[in-house]
């Protein structure tokens, strides 16, 4: 027997209010997992990403973007 199969079985054993609440916690872990993905940096280079801010960083021709 699958993890689903058991889940659904002990769900249909439930009463209704429990039912509802259940289906809230599925919804609940859903979006928890969707909103946990970071999302990856896309600066190739961070030279000129922040204008304004001085840098002591002495900069090669190659460096620039």
């Amino acid at each position: 027997m699958t993890v689903a199969t058991m889940l659904m079985k002990e769900i249909e054993a439930l009463p209704e209010e429990y039912v509802a609440e259940a289906l809230d916690f599925v919804l609940f872990l859903r979006t928890k997992k969707a909103n946990n993905m970071p999302e990856r940096a896309r600066v190739k280079s961070m030279f000129g990403a922040f204008p304004g801010i001085s840098t002591d960083v002495e900069r090669d021709e190659e460096d620039r973007v």
